[in-house]
């Protein structure tokens, strides 16, 4: 065989091996899809850990407002974190590169994407729901009044909004929409809801004061079910279901760590997800979605061959 083509044969098939071998993406040093990301407001750090293993990554962005709750947007790349004093930013998700704030500058608990792309702010400090423009950050309009400083919120199964009021004690259900609510209930005296999941068909919900995760079912009269926890718990925050194994974790301040729960018998799974300890107050979790494929040429052998011909 010809030494020139036996070379130039060589040199394409390692071009093609590159081009179909996995790569690494730049943004893994932040934490990639799968892995968990954990807000801490006293350090202004949001850090990443593997998924599965809970291994530390690395720090994820620069935000600076006292980081509360942790949102991803499902399809477009981009994280919400809101926070004590500025507003909520908005993070790009592959990068940590900050894009802008919504709302504020004041106490705004979380924020999260509304079905038709703008934003929605839990207003902590005026006891409101507000839309923004995701594309200029601008008001919108106030979407629900939320009295009782609007903690984190999540969409249900249902499509509804459901929202957890911090010093008001309630889960709002609210219709995506217009904004208007379909259903509220209380939780006993003092607890001060956090955060709002879906398993099974019932509805969960931290609460600081009563260290505690209660359970719901999801009927109209959203009938209690029981409650679980740590006894180690001493400030319980975030909460949600890992999509690597279906397991509850659960943020505790001031165990400072995440707490795992098997998802039927609601057992202590590990009580010290984290690894290295954070050593610091944590306050909310989320595991970083697959916002979709990156359009891709698709390529063979034969198509390589071609194209140097």
């Amino acid at each position: 065989m010809n030494g020139r083509y036996l070379a130039s044969s060589l040199t394409l098939l390692c071009t093609f091996a590159l081009t179909m071998a996995p790569v690494r993406p730049a943004h893994a040093v932040f934490g990639g899809i799968g892995d968990m990301f954990v807000t801490g407001d006293v350090s202004n750090t949001v850090r990443s850990y593997n998924g599965v293993t809970g291994a530390y990554i690395g720090n994820f962005g620069a935000p600076t407002n006292g980081p509360l709750a942790i949102d991803f947007g499902a399809t477009n790349g981009r994280v919400l974190v809101g926070g004590f004093s500025v507003g909520v930013m908005e993070f790009d998700a592959n990068t940590g590169a900050y894009i802008k704030t919504y709302g504020g500058p004041t106490w705004c608990w979380s924020g999260i994407y509304a079905p038709n792309g703008n934003v929605l702010v839990a207003s902590s400090a005026t006891d409101e729901i507000n839309e923004y423009d995701a594309v200029t950050g601008a008001f919108i309009q106030l979407f629900a009044p939320m009295p009782g400083a609007p903690s984190d919120m999540r969409y249900g199964p249902n499509g509804n909004l459901y929202v957890c009021t911090y010093t008001g004690n309630m889960v709002w259900e609210l219709n995506p929409v217009t904004g208007n609510p379909i259903s509220v209930w209380g939780l006993p005296a003092g607890c001060r809801p956090n955060d709002v999941e879906f398993l099974n068909g019932e509805i969960l919900v931290t609460a600081m004061g009563s260290n505690l995760v209660h359970r719901f079912d999801s009927t109209p009269a959203h009938n209690p079910l029981g409650t679980f926890g740590d006894p180690n718990w001493g400030n319980t925050h975030g909460l949600e279901v890992s999509p690597h194994n279906g397991h509850i974790y659960v943020v505790d301040g001031v165990h400072a760590q995440v707490s795992e729960f098997h998802p039927t018998t609601f057992a202590l799974l590990n009580s010290n997800v984290l690894s290295p300890s954070p050593g610091d107050k944590v306050v909310d979790i989320a595991f970083r979605p697959d916002a979709g494929p990156t359009p891709a040429v698709s390529s063979s052998w034969g198509r390589i061959k071609a194209l140097y011909k």
